[in-house]
């Protein structure tokens, strides 16, 4: 058996006017803020233009760091140590073919 709570047509009426009311209040307080976050980004995005930006790297100097890191690696290999993903570091007894389709691959 359901029991429904029985509430005169007034009190009722009078709950639903202060829920509403109770929704507006805070609609209006989430439009102000939304203002207020709207103003913000735009001074966000005023700062980023004014500051200097970086220039990124061009693909020589990129080339360039990449060889000297594969001149490092081939250090490396020579002076008798693993420069493969399998066994990087470790002491290298023999030519090891992981090591040199590592360094022909880059």
């Amino acid at each position: 058996m359901s029991r429904k709570c029985i509430v005169p047509r007034g009190q009722r009426g009078l709950k639903m006017e202060k829920t509403v009311q109770e929704l507006k209040l805070l609609i209006r307080e989430l439009i102000l803020e939304i203002g207020d976050l709207k103003e913000r980004v735009a001074s966000l995005e005023k700062e980023v233009k004014a500051e200097p930006q970086y220039e990124s790297r061009s693909e020589v100097e990129l080339i360039k760091l990449q060889g000297e890191g594969y001149e490092q690696l081939g250090h490396i290999y020579k002076e008798g140590y693993h420069v493969c993903p399998v066994a990087y570091g470790q002491r290298r007894s023999d030519g090891c073919l992981f090591c040199i389709a590592f360094m022909e691959k880059e």
